[in-house]
């Protein structure tokens, strides 16, 4: 590694820091000032003594956005590097470095390589947290502005969840700390929706032992009643109680809680959304194929906006840098807009994978284009 390397990098490097302390900072700085209320409401220390009060709520304050950073990481991970970029080249174009390292006939591309081989580098740092960092603290990030834990204990009602065979679960409640379902009806359906049969029990909890597969693990109805509502049956024919059953089915305990705890899929490895795809009914489906595919093609474009941006920083004239830099920003905030929205479309007015690659194809090949008029 050349000397120049290691300047770059340097100067990368310590203005990736500064941009993610400030976009940091900021984030969280705005979010205590809306939600401060949230963490003094109904806490226990509060009402102590002075000193005692302020150090619990710096300590719940603190807990809470130490493991919210890493949500926050993710979440301008596309922008760091840009910004980052953007500082690094602004004070080499400043001290004429930039000038000089043109004079002795080195490629504005060389000069441009340390830069994004570093931000390939932060890109394995956002597979890092989201893969392994995010899925391993979900507990911890599913807390509430407030809450000294994630808890997840009132009992919920079910209301029509369709299953992979067309069925419909209802229950008057759910406990999560005992994984039992109370009164239950589940009304089975053909493809076209025609009621065929009903289910009903008064309970059923969850028996992880049963069934084998990926379909492992069943509920254990008590009090059962099966009911065939095909017009060859008997209609005045009483059908028999049993007194318990498995009733197999890919609704489970960990698909509950994420229903009820919606944002948690959010934090999940994208193995453990795959395990769900193959288990989920098709009407969650579509959503979590939608989290597969985007949070891959948003890995991609981390790299396109600042390949993006390159064209724009590197530039032989000094005096045209603000006008530069005032033409990155709106194609960056361009390419940041599109990739919103095609994002919200995809699963609803295109599907899950056209919604994360329309992005890439789109602003792809430009970025390419745009490095090929670089002026080296």
């Amino acid at each position: 590694m050349k000397r120049m390397d290691r300047y770059i990098i340097w100067n990368f490097l310590v203005n990736y820091l500064l941009a993610l302390s400030v976009l940091v900072g900021m984030y969280i700085l705005l979010d205590i000032i809306v939600n401060f209320d949230l963490f003094t409401r109904g806490a226990s220390y509060i009402h102590s003594g002075l000193l005692s009060a302020a150090a619990g709520l710096l300590g719940e304050i603190v807990s809470f956005y130490m493991y919210r950073t890493l949500v926050i990481f993710q979440m301008m991970s596309g922008v760091i590097p840009l910004l980052a970029a953007g500082f690094t080249m602004i004070r080499m174009t400043r001290h004429r470095e930039l000038t000089a390292l043109l004079a002795s006939g080195v490629s504005l591309y060389r000069v441009a390589a340390p830069v994004v081989l570093c931000a390939l580098g932060f890109t394995l740092l956002v597979v890092l947290d989201q893969e392994v960092l995010m899925p391993a603290n979900i507990n911890k990030l599913l807390r509430k502005h407030g809450q000294v834990a994630a808890t997840f204990v009132q009992n919920e009602p079910i209301y029509f969840i369709p299953e992979s065979d067309h069925s419909l679960v209802l229950a008057t409640s759910y406990d999560p700390r005992t994984k039992t379902l109370r009164n239950i009806r589940i009304i089975e359906r053909t493809a076209a929706g025609i009621p065929t049969a009903r289910i009903l029990a008064k309970k059923a909890v969850w028996d992880p032992g049963a069934g084998e597969g990926p379909m492992r693990g069943g509920w254990l109805m008590s009090d059962v009643v099966q009911i065939n509502e095909r017009k060859a049956v008997d209609p005045n024919r009483r059908p028999e109680p049993v007194k318990q059953m498995i009733y197999y089915t890919p609704l489970n305990p960990e698909q509950l809680k994420l229903m009820f705890e919606k944002k948690a899929v959010d934090y999940l490895s994208t193995a453990q959304i795959n395990r769900m795809i193959v288990v989920s009914p098709p009407a969650t489906r579509a959503a979590l194929e939608k989290i597969m595919y985007t949070r891959i093609s948003q890995l991609v474009m981390n790299m396109v906006m600042l390949l993006l941006g390159i064209p724009f920083l590197l530039t032989r004239e000094p005096g045209a840098l603000v006008k530069n830099m005032f033409l990155c920003s709106m194609v960056s905030g361009a390419c940041f807009i599109t990739t919103f929205v095609m994002y919200q479309l995809a699963g609803s007015g295109l599907s899950p994978f056209a919604g994360a690659a329309a992005p890439v194809i789109l602003f792809g090949p430009l970025a390419v284009v745009m490095l090929d008029t670089l002026r080296t």
